[in-house]
């Protein structure tokens, strides 16, 4: 099966034909502080921007049923879906609930050595 037409455009990235007009804006603190999962960060995006299933789905390229899934925190959200979903919400609150819950993680003794050794070699 041969695909017609260009799928890129000029810059060479894949073109979805949504288009998202607007660049995702970062949530205030306060909020992202209160958000408990990831699901319910997207339910959040979703609704303070009237986003609609079918649009956030169709541009992201998944189905609906997948969406509503991950929106309701029966199917996990992957991390190569948060910036897409981002774009779809025009709405950084997804990215800025992992980032949160990445720094207040305790760093892993391997990385902790490396940064130690790291300041070592530094000094």
């Amino acid at each position: 099966m041969e695909i017609t037409g260009n799928l890129t455009d000029p810059t060479g990235r894949l073109h979805l034909g949504i288009c998202v007009t607007r660049k995702p804006k970062d949530a205030p603190p306060q909020v992202v502080r209160q958000i408990e999962s990831p699901d319910q960060a997207l339910a959040v995006a979703m609704k303070a921007g009237d986003h609609k299933l079918a649009n956030v789905a169709a541009a992201i390229g998944k189905s609906e049923s997948y969406v509503s899934r991950m929106r309701r925190g029966m199917r996990p959200i992957p991390r190569r879906l948060v910036g897409p979903l981002c774009a779809a919400t025009e709405s950084n609150l997804l990215r800025q609930f992992f980032d949160l819950q990445a720094a207040m993680e305790p760093p892993c003794w391997r990385s902790e050595v490396s940064r130690l050794a790291g300041m070592l070699r530094g000094a």
